[in-house]
């Protein structure tokens, strides 16, 4: 591992306890991180391969980008480096408050399921159980209005 700077080493650990997440893209040459503008994105990726080695942070790789979970290990690791106190939490670890539904319907406005009517096998008016509504032909036998009637075999 190169030598990183303690300040920049100090700024990634602590955006990486703040979050609990970090992402950087697979560029080792870019100048600056996209979220932390002081600290170079190769250092971020040298100190953050050195936590996936240590299992503090897990690692998932995917469109060129890198994205790491910090575990339960670098949390308490984190947390006794930086001394922050108990009470403290990654953003990732946090509840999020449910939020008010806006759009509240009245009992009259409510939808209620199918009435009492509804009928769901189809059979209606002049439609007869095989589903044709002419009738009198049997089965295998179909005839057109223009076709003449089948021959009559003796």
């Amino acid at each position: 591992m190169p030598l990183i700077p303690t300040e920049n080493k100090l700024a990634i650990y602590r955006y990486l306890f703040q979050e609990g997440v970090l992402v950087a893209p697979k560029d080792f040459h870019l100048a600056k991180h996209p979220q932390i503008e002081t600290v170079s994105n190769l250092d971020v990726l040298q100190i953050l391969r050195s936590f996936k080695s240590r299992k503090f942070v897990t690692e998932t790789f995917n469109w060129q980008y890198y994205y790491w979970v910090l575990t339960e290990e670098g949390i308490k690791y984190l947390r006794t480096y930086l001394q922050v106190p108990e009470s403290v939490v990654p953003a990732t670890m946090k509840k999020q408050a449910s939020r008010p539904s806006t759009y509240t319907r009245s009992e009259e406005t409510k939808r209620t399921g199918a009435s009492g009517d509804f009928d769901p096998s189809f059979n209606r008016g002049d439609r007869r159980q095989g589903g044709d509504r002419r009738g009198g032909m049997g089965r295998g036998q179909y005839r057109t209005e223009r076709s003449a009637p089948a021959p009559q075999q003796n």
